[in-house]
C-alpha cells in the first residue's frame, strides 16, 4: 500500500501566509467592531458630544427674553457662565481629573481634558463678569460673592483628591455665585451691561488670556506634540467651548443688538462652528502630517477654532461702529 507524499515545504508556507493574511485581515474589523461597541456603550452612560439644544441653556432662555430686566439678564448670564462645570460635577463620573491612579476614571483621559478646558474658560469669564459687568464703574469694589469664587475656588487646582478635592471647592464657588445671583434678585447686588461692555467682553474672549489659549495648543507643530497629547488638546478645547457656547448663547439671545450690528451671518457661522467643537468625538484620533490619506483631527478642530475667532472679531468690530 502505498503512502500520500508530503506536501512540498513550499505549498506549506504558502498556506501559512494565506493563514496569516486572513486572521490579520479578519482582526482588523473585529477589534473595529469591539472599540466601536465599547464606545457606544460608554457614551450611553457618560455623553461625549454635548449638543447646544440638549444643553440646560434653553430652559435659562425660555424663563429670560431680551425685554428683561437686567437684573434678570445678569442671573441668566452667571447660570450661563457656570452651566457647563456644574454638568460635569454631577456627570456620572464626577470630577475625574482628580480620580486617583488606581480609579478606571482616572484613564478616562478624554473627560479630564474637557473637564480642565472648562474649569479655565469658567474662570476667565468669571473673572471679566465679576470686574466689568458686577460693578457700576472701574473704581467701584467688587462684589464679595463673585470674587470669592473667582479668587479662591475656581482658582483652585483641578487636580486636588482631598484636604480639599477640587469639586468641593469649585462648588463652593457655584454657591457664592448663587448668592450672587439672590442678591442680584433682591436689588442688593450690580449688574450693569454698557454698551462699551459687549466690545470689551469680545475683545477679552478673544485674546492671548483666553482663546489664543487653546489655539496655541492646536497650531503647534505637528512633529513636536506626542501622539499621546493629540486627543488631550482637542478635548481640551472642546471644554472651552462648551462654557463659551453656553455663555456667548444665552448672551445673544439677550442682547439682540450683537445680531443686528454684528451681522447675523457673522453670529450664525460662528456657533454652526462650535457646535462642531461641542459634537466632535472621533473613535481614533489621527494625526495625518502633510499629504498623508489619514485624518489631522487636531488640525480640523483648529480649523473651526479659527473661523470662530474670525466671525466673533468681525461682529465685535461692527459693534464698535
Amino acid at each position: 500500500m502505498e503512502t500520500a507524499e508530503p506536501a512540498p515545504a513550499s505549498s506549506r508556507l504558502l498556506k501559512t501566509l494565506i493563514v496569516i493574511l486572513l486572521v490579520i485581515l479578519l482582526a482588523w474589523p473585529v477589534t473595529f467592531g469591539i472599540v466601536w461597541g465599547l464606545n457606544q456603550a460608554y457614551t450611553a452612560i457618560d455623553p461625549t458630544r454635548f449638543p447646544f439644544s440638549d444643553s440646560t441653556i434653553q430652559g435659562i432662555l425660555q424663563k429670560t427674553k431680551a425685554d428683561a430686566p437686567e437684573p434678570e439678564k445678569g442671573i441668566a448670564l452667571s447660570r450661563a457662565m457656570t452651566a457647563r462645570l456644574e454638568a460635569e460635577l454631577d456627570s456620572p463620573f464626577g470630577w475625574s481629573v482628580n480620580d486617583l491612579w488606581v480609579s478606571p476614571t482616572h484613564w478616562l483621559d478624554n473627560r479630564g481634558n474637557r473637564q480642565k478646558g472648562v474649569i479655565f474658560a469658567t474662570r476667565m469669564l468669571a473673572t471679566f463678569f465679576a470686574t466689568h459687568l458686577a460693578k457700576y464703574g472701574q473704581v467701584d469694589a467688587e462684589n464679595e460673592f463673585l470674587k470669592a469664587a473667582r479668587e479662591k475656588h475656581f482658582a483652585f487646582t483641578e487636580e486636588s483628591w482631598w484636604l480639599p478635592s477640587s469639586e468641593s471647592e469649585y462648588q463652593k464657588g457655584l454657591e457664592l455665585i448663587r448668592k450672587y445671583d439672590a442678591a442680584l434678585a433682591q436689588g442688593k447686588a450690580v449688574f450693569n451691561m454698557r454698551s462699551d461692555d459687549l466690545y470689551n467682553l469680545f475683545t477679552f474672549i478673544l485674546s492671548n488670556q483666553f482663546l489664543d489659549q487653546p489655539m496655541g495648543l492646536l497650531v503647534q507643530a505637528t512633529e513636536s506634540v506626542p501622539y499621546t497629547e493629540l486627543d488631550d488638546r482637542i478635548y481640551y478645547t472642546q471644554g472651552v467651548i462648551l462654557v463659551l457656547r453656553d455663555f456667548m448663547g444665552t448672551l445673544v439671545e439677550l442682547y439682540p443688538v450683537i445680531r443686528s450690528k454684528g451681522g447675523d451671518e457673522n453670529i450664525k457661522i460662528a456657533f454652526h462652528e462650535m457646535e462642531r467643537i461641542c459634537t466632535f468625538d472621533p473613535l481614533l484620533v489621527l494625526r495625518g502630517r502633510h499629504d498623508s490619506v489619514m485624518a489631522d483631527h487636531r488640525g480640523k478642530m483648529a480649523s473651526y477654532l479659527i473661523s470662530i475667532r474670525e466671525r466673533l472679531n468681525d461682529a465685535a468690530q461692527s459693534i464698535r461702529r
